[in-house]
């Protein structure tokens, strides 16, 4: 599921209220999840995933954070939360073991519903 959410920040602590003409664009927010369990693929003795996050309709490439879901083993693995090949319509996350010599299989995705929860942060 992708939601798309576009927000203004108009104030923080110690910051003037920004009002009239001279208030700042808002900065366009996109989030969602890839479906559990599906689109992981085989890269060496790993898996990755390209994240799309078209529904967002950034026009240049945003900010990403992602997190990895699932319905258990996630502390067992490394690299959740790098971003690779970030573009407007999405990005890249491998997933690797935390023991080197153990094989990840997109199988094991699937077993425990693994997904990516991604956040997208674009200032105008």
């Amino acid at each position: 599921m992708n939601r798309t959410i576009i927000g203004r920040f108009e104030h923080g602590p110690g910051l003037p209220r920004q009002e009239g003409t001279n208030a700042m664009p808002a900065p366009r927010i996109g989030f969602g999840s890839t479906p559990p369990g599906q689109g992981w693929e085989i890269y060496y003795d790993n898996i990755y995933i390209d994240v799309d996050t078209s529904s967002a309709e950034f026009t240049g490439t945003p900010i990403y954070i992602a997190s990895l879901g699932g319905d258990g083993t996630m502390w067992d693995y490394l690299s959740a939360s790098a971003i690779y090949t970030p573009t407007p319509t999405g990005f890249r996350v491998y997933l690797q073991h935390h023991k080197s010599d153990q094989r990840v299989e997109p199988s094991h995705a699937q077993q425990y519903n693994f997904h990516i929860n991604w956040i997208g942060v674009e200032n105008p």
